[in-house]
């Protein structure tokens, strides 16, 4: 169990919780590692609390990514000696024997990409919520189409030969910023990785007022655009695009109306669901009887 990881760290005015997930890679009981923080020439002091730390494992790069985190992603891909690549944001934090675990399971040399679960923090609330990834499904490619992401970057280790292999990489296209995981996610399922998941908290996801992710609106128009080009020009397991494009509708415009209703916009949210009641009955209905059905099979002892 010796094999090196390279922990992609992309970074931009967050010296306030950097130095904490930089403090969570060097409390690894794993001790094969190096960390490649990659920096949007930040204006706070990043690059203090980065060479405050004198461990030849880290390497403080700088890139300017215009507002695109896959590009710096990217850019510690290449930069990246290791077998595995794992991604840790630069607000969240791994646990101590997060690497020992995952690099366990990577000693078997069957899969390409290991996700584990996480603990989600949120700093203005205090709620934390247990975040449960997975599971690995056959035909996983449509699995993710239909039912949405099912990893975290900050808990995903991925092969580096199979990325270089099949020349995969996080989309640097504005038209995907904040889903450029999940697009990359879908290129390995559709690829052909082998996915395991570790079901085991062995970390946090940090949501805070300045993460990407809490950008709602712009999340899900960029799911959108994401999903309508690989339903419309990438898969080949459908034949007909537009039945399932219908399939995946109710997820997306769900997510829309729970969008506006938090926001105060009731009577957009009601004409939403309403047109989606009337264009995707079917589907619509499907959709929240698998999700009722998933609820109560939570909530059954």
């Amino acid at each position: 169990m010796t094999a090196l990881v390279s922990v992609v760290i992309p970074t931009y005015n967050h010296a306030s919780l950097l130095g904490r997930a930089l403090q969570s890679v060097l409390d690894q009981t794993y001790p094969h590692w190096e960390a490649l923080v990659v920096d949007n020439h930040s204006d706070d002091n990043t690059d203090e609390i980065v060479n405050a730390i004198r461990d030849p494992r880290i390497r403080l790069l700088k890139i300017h990514n215009h507002g695109v985190i896959a590009a710096s992603r990217n850019l510690g891909i290449r930069e990246a000696r290791g077998e595995w690549i794992a991604f840790l944001d630069s607000d969240d934090c791994w646990y101590p024997r997060k690497l020992e675990r995952l690099m366990g399971v990577a000693a078997s040399d069957a899969y390409d990409v290991l996700s584990n679960d996480e603990l989600m923090v949120d700093l203005l609330s205090g709620m934390k919520k247990i975040l449960r990834y997975g599971p690995y499904e056959e035909d996983f490619y449509r699995t993710l189409l239909l039912n949405g992401n099912r990893l975290s970057t900050s808990a995903t280790v991925v092969r580096r030969e199979y990325l270089v292999r099949h020349g995969l990489a996080f989309d640097e296209s504005q038209s995907y910023v904040t889903v450029e995981d999940y697009g990359l996610w879908l290129d390995l399922a559709r690829t052909g990785a082998s996915f395991s998941f570790i079901n085991e908290v062995l970390g946090e996801y940090v949501v805070h007022g300045a993460n990407h992710s809490g950008q709602l609106s712009r999340h899900l128009q960029n799911g959108v655009a994401l999903l309508h080009d690989h339903i419309f020009t990438v898969q080949q397991f459908e034949p007909n695009p537009e039945r399932l494009w219908r399939a995946v509708l109710p997820r997306l415009r769900i997510g829309e109306i729970r969008q506006l209703a938090a926001g105060g916009g009731y009577a957009a949210a009601v004409k939403v669901g309403l047109g989606l009641l009337v264009n995707s009955p079917g589907a619509t209905a499907r959709y929240l009887s698998s999700k009722l059905g998933s609820y109560l099979k939570k909530r059954s002892p």
